[in-house]
């Protein structure tokens, strides 16, 4: 017999499957997470430049914040197209709102400007396809989903524009907090900025071609090309936060993994977003042996949810290094040398 390995990504949820739809020639995809039932979902977008689909009622003061899905596309506002597909596929299931004789089911995504945008128009199938692959299995990482074309360092270019970013994609992370509460994350990185790891050393990022090293983000070295880089980050977790003032605490904490994780990060061409959503399993944890058990509980509830968000924001930092480790190098016309490479190459 093999021995089992342990899920380390979203799908280590109950009731929660993801599939992606994957094109390496087209440098684009898409990526779906569906959810067994509607589940309560937090959200929070830090960049200039986002590209969201039906995100409105996720904001502050909204009720509609329930979700039976959410995706990932490439594309660029192009990439938004493939909401409707997944909505059919979504429907063939018979999951959502029962409206007289209609099925109603309610989905919110983004997009990113990945290297597949310069190649070829989105096909909007690519929801249909990354739907119809949805699964409980362990999720695909690097080169897959919305994260097949995606890259990060490209606030400067080579002479005559060629591009010396490097290869990211999709990563993911899990982390448990006793008691069986679970966070995980799956991320789709594509940012402007370089990946700083803890110690400070670049992981990725905008290449120096002369020292095989990096180069740095300075006050004046953006470039003015129109590439748009954003950062999205799926939050998952079993633990009810009770109300929508909570997901979008968690969500505006988790957001703090991608600052930690990327510089620049948040700028006017970022799109960067965090969405958050619970299957709700876990009502009230009191992290056996942590100090929040020895509080009195109506002072617990919040250092319950400090915790949680805290290890979301860790749980994002470690997903965005795992999109650039898991990574695959590519070939690309608009690159120095024609190659995207990825960290493991370079």
């Amino acid at each position: 017999m093999g021995i089992k390995m342990e899920n380390h990504t979203l799908t280590a949820l109950k009731g929660v499957k993801v599939g992606h739809s994957t094109h390496k020639d087209k440098l684009t995809g898409c990526t779906v997470v569906l959810f067994d039932r509607a589940l309560p979902v937090g959200y929070g977008c830090y960049g200039g430049c986002p590209v969201t689909y039906n995100t409105d009622s996720l904001r502050e003061g909204k009720m509609n914040f329930y979700r039976h899905g959410l995706f990932i596309a490439g594309g660029s506002l192009s990439g938004l197209s493939c909401a409707t597909e997944i909505l059919k596929e979504i429907r063939k299931s018979k999951k959502g709102f029962r409206i007289g004789n209609q099925t109603m089911p309610s989905i919110s995504g983004a997009a990113v400007y990945d290297l597949g945008a310069f190649l070829d128009s989105y096909d909007p199938l690519y929801g249909a396809e990354a739907a119809q692959n949805a699964t409980e299995k362990p999720v695909e990482r690097g080169n897959a989903g919305a994260g097949t074309g995606t890259s990060v360092g490209k606030f400067s270019y080579e002479k005559g524009g060629l591009r010396l970013n490097m290869k990211s994609g999709v990563g993911s992370s899990r982390i448990d907090l006793g008691d069986g509460v679970m966070v995980c994350v799956l991320s789709v990185v594509n940012a402007v900025g370089n990946v700083i790891l803890p110690n400070g050393k670049i992981l990725a990022g905008n290449r120096d071609t002369k020292t095989k090293k990096f180069r740095t983000f300075e006050k004046e070295s953006l470039s003015a090309d129109n590439d748009s880089n954003t950062t999205i980050s799926i939050v998952g977790l079993n633990i009810d936060l009770q109300t929508k003032e909570n997901y979008d605490k968690i969500a505006q904490i988790a957001s703090h993994g991608q600052v930690r994780a990327i510089k620049p990060l948040n700028t006017f061409r970022d799109g960067d977003t965090v969405f958050v959503f619970s299957t709700g399993k876990i009502k009230k944890p009191r992290f056996k042996g942590s100090i929040a058990a020895a509080w009195p509980e109506e002072y617990s509830h919040y250092l319950t949810l400090d915790v949680v968000a805290q290890a979301a924001a860790d749980a994002v930092q470690e997903s965005i290094y795992d999109a650039c480790i898991k990574a695959e190098s590519v070939e690309f016309q608009g690159a120095f040398r024609k190659v995207v490479p990825a960290y493991k190459d370079y």
